[in-house]
């Protein structure tokens, strides 16, 4: 189930750096929101360099319908964090990042944009006495159609920050601000909120005990912030940032990792469960390697219950040399079901890396997670290479084409689907499979395997590498087949096969 595509895009088309921290899914397609670098003319010749808040809407099968953007003036403005936004029910967004002015000072910057994502209102929070700053991670529509936005605030130079909750109006009109800490420590922060059936609210985010050890923290307010209970929890080492969505039955789901070395040498995806009458522990999991900064950023419930989270992996790169995208599914106790590794190939560009920041569950039984794609891992980048938005399109198996999960890999490449022809298409007898990989790809030899539409592995053989194969399909019935060519543990290309 589910359709696939990978994306990149480079909306300002000058080489600057972009990136998508979150995808909102529409009736018919998606938006992703994120930022990235961009310049503003101010005069003649003369530019002004600020971060900006872009906006992609995107047709079902990935293409760009629009893209717009907005920023403060002589200011940078930010989107957040992982899961950064929301859509308005009715239509709209709504973006709560951040407002950074030349000196890098920062102030909440609250903006309010139509269905076609045009500016309807934006607001600034921070501190009249100009002394510390805010910075808005994450913002969320509560169900009585205002805005509640956490994040954290301190002293210039980080010598203390605490974490913070400002809840707006329906045009963003502050209503209240709290701010939240532990005794007798000065440095904890929130990433994420969600809502509780009742119009509580939760809070999410990280306590620091030292500098190499962070405890995941998450909380239950009042609809106006008052405290009904909080807890903390985590290992000898540092827990990645806590994000947190409200599952279907009003339990607290988190995403997160463990921490098993200092300075994130070795981390391992952590999934769990909170009652949300208390914060008790329901279950919690580990799932996938122990590797250098191996955390999930986001995730989300699958209408059966299932989880889909989605972050980043070091594993087999090295914290020196770069990372890939990762998305899972586990059971609704979080045991795990799938783990790929995704990576990006293109314009000359064959071992990109790149990182994800949201994922979506899509009508159509697939999911569809949005982050940046990066650099090349070994420093070999191409001329005119960029960090760009990455958008990855995957079936329920999390497979850019379907099968893949059925062919022994553990990593994708994402951009190599014009590597492969197949013909003739449709076919009886026999087919023939040309490959024509870049240079630094593989050598081969390479893995073809053919797999029916129901997951079947029906061929499996060794091929040289690039040129022409011939599959022989004498006896196979008629139907839909999916080819898939592997180097080792990484899935390099496919296509669909009919059989006449």
């Amino acid at each position: 189930m589910g359709q696939g595509f990978n994306k990149r895009y480079d909306f300002l088309g000058w080489g600057n750096a972009q990136t998508a921290l979150g995808i909102e899914l529409l009736p018919d397609g998606y938006l992703t929101i994120g930022g990235g670098t961009d310049y503003d003319s101010i005069a003649p010749g003369l530019f002004f360099a600020h971060g900006s808040v872009h906006l992609t809407r995107l047709d079902l099968n990935g293409n760009v319908l629009w893209e717009k953007r907005s920023w403060r003036p002589l200011h940078s403005a930010l989107p957040g964090w992982s899961n950064c936004c929301d859509t308005i029910p009715g239509g709209g967004y709504v973006v709560g990042g951040a407002s950074e002015d030349t000196t890098g000072f920062d102030e909440v910057y609250l903006m309010r944009f139509d269905a076609n994502g045009d500016t309807l209102w934006t607001k600034v929070f921070g501190d009249p006495n100009g002394s510390d700053f805010w910075i808005g991670y994450q913002v969320k529509c509560t169900s009585a159609g205002d805005f509640l936005i956490v994040g954290f605030t301190g002293t210039e130079g980080l010598s203390s920050y605490q974490a913070f909750a400002i809840r707006t109006d329906d045009v963003g009109n502050e209503l209240w601000r709290r701010i939240y800490s532990w005794p007798g420590n000065p440095f904890s922060g929130f990433l994420s909120c969600s809502l509780a059936a009742n119009g509580d609210l939760f809070m999410a985010g990280s306590h620091n005990i030292t500098i190499s050890n962070t405890d995941y923290w998450v909380q239950r307010t009042d609809s106006l912030g008052n405290l009904k209970w909080r807890v903390r929890w985590g290992g000898p080492f540092s827990e990645a940032g806590t994000q947190i969505i409200t599952g279907a039955d009003g339990h607290v789901l988190v995403f997160s990792a463990k921490g098993y070395a200092t300075n994130s040498q070795a981390m391992r995806c952590y999934v769990a469960k909170l009652d949300s009458t208390d914060g008790s522990i329901i279950w919690e999991n580990e799932v996938g390697p122990t590797a250098p900064s191996t955390l999930f950023l986001a995730g989300k419930e699958c209408p059966n219950g299932d989880l889909i989270a989605t972050g980043a992996t070091y594993a087999n790169m090295g914290m020196g040399s770069g990372q890939k995208g990762l998305l899972c599914r586990t059971t609704s106790e979080g045991d795990s079901l799938w783990m790929f590794a995704y990576y990006s190939v293109a314009d000359g560009l064959t071992d990109g890396t790149g990182r994800f920041y949201d994922v979506l569950p899509t009508p159509d039984g697939g999911f569809i997670a949005a982050g940046a794609a990066y650099f090349s891992a070994s420093g070999n980048n191409p001329q005119g290479i960029s960090q760009d938005t990455w958008v990855v399109k995957v079936d329920s198996t999390g497979c850019i084409i379907p099968g893949c999960n059925n062919v022994g890999i553990s990593e994708q490449a994402t951009n190599l689907l014009g590597a492969i022809s197949i013909y003739p298409n449709p076919a009886r007898d026999h087919a023939t499979v040309q490959l024509t990989l870049p240079p630094g790809v593989g050598n081969g030899p390479f893995e073809l395997t053919l797999v029916a539409s129901d997951g079947r592995v029906m061929r499996r053989e060794r091929i040289a590498g690039n040129g022409a194969h011939t599959l022989a399909l004498e006896q196979l019935p008629a139907g839909l087949y999916y080819v898939h060519v592997a180097d080792g543990g990484k899935w390099l290309t496919g296509g669909k096969l009919v059989l006449q």
